[in-house]
Parts: structure tokens; C-alpha cells; sequence
């Protein structure tokens, strides 16, 4: 088995390809109109795809920055018209909004859910797959809007709070976070300072494209402390080797048709 490294000279070439930009128009063609005898652009939308296993960064027409996690994708326009800036993402991404008191900033985010901000710094994870929407936020101030009974509800959310919305439910829980185990993806590290060894597990996951089954359900609320710069793999699961009793091993299964490896936590 190689070593799961995310910066060898194969994996920059990979990075090349591992960013996709796909221009989504109506009619193959930049729309143009007339409004109120002016002619006007619509603008073309792009979308960002980042392959699993990949980390990405962009800037935005607005000069906003986002960084983009594994297996992330955004949508967003070639420029932003009209009163608002809007961007649509599945996936997880941090961003460093440029402020504009005269235009919001507005994430769209699966199952209808959606942040709004004007200036600010905050990490989201919103896979389509996942049951959680995570907002994290690093400074400024944003208002989390989702759905129930039929009527838009909005939390605002204060410096270093976490918020967690369960679709299925339509639960909110916030909690108190430093944010540097939310947001170490970017920079292509992992921390995580006492957290139960499913959430690391699901972080490790994403960083590495890998699937964990985790037989032992005792070990799930297990806690742990690290942090990992740029490691492969295999160091990171000795690193639960050494301070407990957990063990793993990959699985080998030729009749499981994916791409991501799979490995048995016990």
C-alpha cells in the first residue's frame, strides 16, 4: 500500500487537475439584454469543483477569498449585479468575505439553508451526504436562515461560535469553539484538541478520501488530542496506536466498487 502523502510531485500534478471550472449558461452564450433602454450583461456562472482528497483556493469578483475543502464544489457568478453577491456551496469552504455595507454576501448551502454576512471570516460544511450544516465563525458577524413550518427562521451568530443544523429534525445547537480544529484543513493541517474519535475520524476522512468502519462502537466518544502537518496517513492512525488501545487495518474487499479506500478502526 503507498503512502497516502497529499504533496508529492504526483499530487501537484494532480492539484492541476484537480480544480474543475465549469461555465453554466442558459444558452451557451453571454445573454445580453436591454433594460430600460440600456444594454446589460448577464453574468456567466462558474462552478469550482475540487476532487476528494484536494484542497483549493479562489478569489471572487469582489476580491472575496475562499478556501475549498475535499470534495467541495461552488457556484458563483463571473460578477456580481444587482444588491447582493450570492454563491451556492455543497461542501466545505472558508471564507474571507470583502465587506460591502451595500451588498450582502449571501452562502447557499443544501436542504434550503443559507448564511448571510457583509464582512467577514467563517468556515462551512455542507456536503449534500452529510445529516449536519456547520457554520463556524472566526470574526464579524453572520446570520444562519433555514427553514420551518413553512417560514424562514435566522440566528445570528457572535466570534467563536459553532452552530450545527440538523435538516432532518430541524434542530440547532450552538457551542463555543476556538475555530482552529474547524478551519486547519486550509492550511493542510489536522488539530483536534479532546474530540471524540468519531468527529476526528470524519475530519481524517475528508482530508485523505478514505471511508472508516468503526466496529468497536465503544471507541466512537473515545477523545483524543493532536495535531498533524502535512502527515500520510498511516502516521496519523499510529498516532491512535500509541496512546490507546485502538487498532486498524485496511480492508480488502474486491467486490466493493469505490473510490475510496476503506478502513476497519477495532
Amino acid at each position: 500500500m503507498s503512502p497516502h502523502k497529499r504533496t508529492t510531485w504526483l499530487q501537484w500534478i494532480q492539484r492541476i487537475a484537480a480544480v474543475l471550472f465549469i461555465p453554466v449558461v442558459a444558452a451557451a452564450t453571454l445573454l445580453v439584454y436591454y433594460q430600460n433602454g440600456e444594454e446589460s450583461i448577464s453574468p456567466q456562472i462558474w462552478k469550482m469543483n475540487v476532487k476528494p482528497g484536494m484542497t483549493a483556493s479562489l478569489t471572487l469578483p469582489d476580491s472575496t477569498i475562499v478556501y475549498l475543502n475535499s470534495g467541495s464544489s461552488l457556484s458563483y457568478p463571473s460578477f456580481f449585479s444587482g444588491k447582493k453577491r450570492e454563491v451556492a456551496l455543497s461542501g466545505e469552504a472558508y471564507f474571507q468575505v470583502t465587506p460591502n455595507a451595500n451588498k450582502k454576501f449571501i452562502v447557499s448551502t443544501p436542504h434550503q439553508s443559507r448564511i448571510e454576512v457583509l464582512g467577514t471570516c467563517f468556515n462551512i460544511e455542507a456536503y449534500g451526504q452529510d445529516n449536519e450544516i456547520t457554520t463556524t465563525l472566526i470574526k464579524g458577524k453572520v446570520n444562519f436562515l433555514y427553514n420551518q413550518n413553512d417560514s424562514t427562521r435566522q440566528i445570528a451568530l457572535s466570534p467563536s461560535q459553532k452552530l450545527i443544523y440538523t435538516p432532518e429534525t430541524n434542530k440547532v445547537k450552538l457551542c463555543k469553539t476556538t475555530g482552529i480544529s474547524e478551519t486547519a484543513w486550509k492550511e493542510n493541517k489536522i488539530i483536534f484538541d479532546n474530540i471524540p474519535l468519531e468527529e476526528i475520524l470524519h475530519i481524517v476522512g475528508k482530508t485523505y478520501n478514505v471511508e472508516f468502519i468503526i466496529k468497536n462502537k465503544n471507541l466512537k466518544k473515545r477523545k483524543f488530542t493532536g495535531c498533524f502537518n502535512n502527515q500520510p496517513l498511516e502516521r496519523v492512525l499510529e498516532h491512535f496506536k500509541r496512546s490507546s488501545t485502538i487498532r486498524w487495518k485496511y480492508i480488502q474487499d474486491e467486490e466493493y466498487k469505490n473510490e475510496k479506500e476503506r478502513i476497519e478502526i477495532y
